[in-house]
């Protein structure tokens, strides 16, 4: 799918006669290269980045590096919208009331961990 969203951008910009090179080594290879560049993100990413990358610079063909900074930018925009993780203090009562109620989660804990294995 990475080879049709490449290809829908050189069709959109036909900067390098795309047509005339299908078939051939340079066109595989180029194929190849964006399909290396984005195989670790997700269809729906590439598709995104590509819009924006075409809206941010419009009479500019998008690269490899191009669609990965746009997919960057988006994933940080998503990651600033979450809530921020809870900050748990650790229990620094050392009583014997204390550790021994630890004690007693923890063993709590075990147990129900353990009867979810047999299920």
């Amino acid at each position: 799918m990475v080879a049709v969203e490449l290809e829908v951008l050189s069709k959109k910009f036909d900067r390098f006669g795309w047509d005339r090179d299908i078939g051939t080594i340079a066109h595989d290879r180029m194929i190849t290269d964006w399909m290396d560049a984005l195989q670790d993100y997700h269809l729906h990413e590439i598709q995104s980045a590509c819009k924006a990358a075409i809206i941010q610079r419009p009479n500019k063909i998008p690269n490899e590096g191009h669609i990965i900074q746009q997919i960057m930018i988006s994933r940080k925009s998503l990651l600033k919208k979450l809530p921020a993780p809870e900050v748990i203090e650790p229990d620094r009562d050392f009583s014997t009331a204390a550790v021994a109620r630890r004690k007693a989660l923890a063993k709590e804990l075990l147990g129900k961990t353990a009867a979810a294995k047999k299920v």
